[in-house]
């Protein structure tokens, strides 16, 4: 079978991929130039790997879920694979659909082929009820479980198990798979299971009829020494024994009667004490209720003092003294205001006076300065007129005789509005002696409902502690009442304890009557007849073992022969096996041989022990010069050895393939240490295969030739570099 072609869409970084798979080795190189210094780290080489493993086996080695396996903001990714087989002369289309959403499809075509690689029909679409069944017929069609291919097929470290650090299961269980030992399964593994299960039987017979004859033979030894007289002593003196342990007991149970009746006075005397107590908490109970009947009238008397108190509270005048010392006020403001006014008048009517005053001296003194005329008698003065002067002084005495009269009016007006504010201030003086008597009246009455309250509350608080008192005396006499029931119970249990000693009693002294009784019945006896029954179960015991170990002999040596058949098939087997082991020592010999390697693998198989037991240890030993251990070896070198382990075992299982196995191989990070120098060396070695070889690395080399194909990621999406 070859792997003819894959197609990708929209899977990992691959945008779109369609690759034909070449016959020859090639080394698979990265080179990332979307992320910064990640070299060829992130390219996508890996993908491909990863695409080719998901269509054969509907898996991936990234450990993730399907979903994420296709390009990030995508839908679904595209998977096709071509695979052909020249031996049934058909090739298989793998379409494989991974959505983010939902389930995976999967459509398979079978398309038949002559010799002539001519098609002889059409591709048929092959049937399966769901996708499960699917993968069941693709791993079908390849016949390669999915541990060969992912140890020696579709190779990476995640899933890859080196044969020479597989545990010895792993190798005996590949061996054998290549040895051909399938031709005589089951034939070692002869069934003697129900012989063993015979002869186990018959050896536990023997054992336990060996028992019964040391038991017997035991029996008549101590039969044939008794001593009669002594035992008859020994039991006289057992039955005394009994007799004096049963009168300790009668005397210790008389004891337990004295302590139960002094308990019983004890707890009748305690029952007295209670039953005083109860009287006493009876007593105290009338005197509280007394009390508490006499705070219940209190508290009424209390309450209608209270409540009369409040109601004249509640009926006193609610006079607004403040409403009426405030109008009182504003008045007193607006008389002040009036008063303002007629002293601002009064100034001014000073101002004016005084100013005609001072116009009415000028005149005069003008006038005073007038000169008579001697021929007409008239009067002039110098500046002015005089007659104008006499009318103007007169009008100003007049205007002054006004003013004296408005001052006179205004001096009326001070002395009524001084009057008014003496009354108003009087009205305001008697309104605060009222709400003074009011608020002291009101005073007295809030503190009278205070106190009350207060007397009140203090009753109440009585009344509770009375009632307190008065359940604690219930309480103590419920819990009186509990003490004298429990009493009376321990009085009962102790009157049935004695009843029970007494029947204790009765019944010691009857076993010691019967212990008497025994005494005077014992006699000596003799053991002749026990002896001769002892000696016939013997010889019937005896003649017994003998049968057994016959029957015993005969089932061991069918058994030793059945072993020895199924000896010799286990060495039939291991001479198989190291058979195939040969083959796949030469083969990795052979390809260490073609890389130019000098070192040789020397495989160790199943070996026949001194005790005749198989020894299934497979060792895989590394010489140059002498033996030496894997890990010793450079990284190089170790390489070599498990490219040559891994086409030495590929080749083994080729050949064992009912369609002569797949010829494609695939290697991502398994050569840890070997560089690319050393990669190119396996590439070389492995040309002689002809078939095709894919080594993916972690190494770019600039200078590629043609046995490289270099995966390029560039913009975020990988594609495979063309010249």
């Amino acid at each position: 079978m070859v792997l003819d072609k894959i197609i990708l869409k929209d899977f990992l970084t691959y945008s779109y991929l369609e690759y034909s798979f070449e016959k020859r080795p090639l080394l698979i190189q990265g080179l990332n130039l979307t992320d910064d210094k990640q070299k060829s780290n992130g390219s996508g080489k890996s993908g491909l790997q990863s695409a080719i493993e998901f269509c054969i086996t509907a898996s991936n080695s990234r450990d993730v879920r399907d979903s994420e396996l296709v390009t990030y903001g995508k839908k679904q990714a595209e998977l096709e694979l071509f695979a052909s087989c020249d031996v049934r002369k058909e090739t298989i289309h793998i379409d494989w659909t991974i959505k983010v959403k939902g389930s995976n499809l999967l459509n398979l075509q079978i398309r038949k082929y002559g010799d002539s690689s001519e098609w002889e029909d059409e591709s048929l679409n092959v049937s399966f009820s769901n996708v499960n069944d699917g993968k069941k017929f693709i791993m079908a069609w390849f016949a390669i479980s999915k541990e060969d291919l992912f140890n020696y097929y579709i190779i990476n470290n995640t899933r890859f198990k080196s044969f020479f650090k597989s545990s010895n299961t792993e190798k005996v269980d590949l061996i054998n798979r290549f040895s051909d030992a399938s031709i005589i399964d089951g034939l070692e593994n002869i069934s003697n299971e129900k012989t063993q299960e015979e002869y186990r039987a018959a050896e536990k017979g023997i054992d336990v009829t060996q028992g019964k004859i040391e038991h017997i033979t035991e029996q008549l030894e101590k039969e044939r020494v008794r001593d009669f007289a002594e035992e008859l002593k020994e039991k006289r003196e057992d039955f005394l024994e009994e007799i004096e342990y049963i009168e300790d007991k009668i005397e210790e149970s008389k004891t337990q009667e004295l302590d139960y009746y002094e308990k019983i006075n004890e707890v009748q005397r305690d029952i007295k004490e209670v039953e005083e107590d109860i009287e006493l908490s009876k007593k105290d109970k009338i005197t509280i209720q007394r009390d508490i009947d006499v705070i219940g009238i209190s508290i009424e008397e209390s309450t209608k003092t209270l409540n009369n108190s409040s109601i004249l509270v509640e009926k006193f005048p609610d006079t607004d003294w403040k409403e009426k010392r405030r109008v009182s006020l504003e008045n007193i403001k607006d008389q002040n205001i009036s008063l303002s006014e007629v002293k601002q008048e009064e100034k001014k009517l000073s101002g004016q006076e005084n100013q005609i005053l001072d116009f009415v001296n000028k005149l005069g003194i003008k006038l005073g300065g007038a000169i008579t005329c001697p021929s007409c008698s008239h009067e002039f003065i110098l500046d002015g007129d005089i007659e104008k002067m006499k009318t103007q002084k007169e009008s100003a005495l007049e205007l002054g005789l006004k003013i004296e009269e408005k001052k006179k009016e205004n001096i009326l007006s001070n002395d009524a509005i001084k009057e008014a504010i003496e009354k108003i201030e009087e009205v305001l003086s008697r309104i605060n002696t009222k709400e003074a008597a009011e608020n002291s009246e009101k005073n007295v009455l809030i503190r009278s409902v205070i106190e009350a309250t207060k007397n009140l509350e203090s009753i109440k608080s009585k009344l509770r502690t009375g009632t307190q008192s008065l359940k604690e005396c219930d309480s103590d006499i419920s819990s009186y009442k509990r003490d004298i029931t429990a009493f009376n119970e321990s009085i009962l249990r102790a009157k049935e304890s004695i009843i029970d000693n007494k029947a204790k009693i009765k019944s010691y002294l009857k076993e010691i009557e019967n212990f008497k009784a025994l005494i005077e019945d014992l006699k000596a006896g003799n053991n002749k007849e026990y002896i001769s029954t002892l000696k016939k179960d013997l010889k019937a015991v005896e003649k017994l073992i003998a049968a057994q170990r016959v029957e015993y002999i005969t089932i061991g040596d069918k058994l030793y022969e059945m072993n020895q058949w199924a000896n010799n098939f286990k060495q039939f087997r291991m001479y198989l096996a190291n058979q195939s082991l040969s083959v796949i020592e030469y083969h990795c010999n052979r390809y260490l041989a073609g890389m130019g390697s000098d070192l040789l693998v020397k495989m160790e198989g199943f070996k026949v022990l001194a005790n005749g037991a198989l020894k299934e240890e497979i060792t895989a030993r590394i010489i140059r010069d002498q033996e030496r251990t894997f890990n010793s070896f450079s990284g190089g070198e170790r390489g070599r050895l498990l490219f040559a382990s891994i086409l030495a075992n590929r080749h083994m299982i080729n050949e064992t393939h009912p369609y002569g196995g797949l010829d494609f191989l695939s290697i991502d990070e398994v050569f840890e240490g070997v560089d690319s120098i050393g990669l190119k060396h396996l590439i070389k070695s492995a040309k002689t295969l002809s078939i095709t070889v894919m080594i993916i690395t972690h190494v770019t080399d600039e200078e590629a030739d043609s046995d490289t194909v270099t995966v390029v990621k560039e913009n975020g999406q990988s594609r495979i570099k063309t010249e």
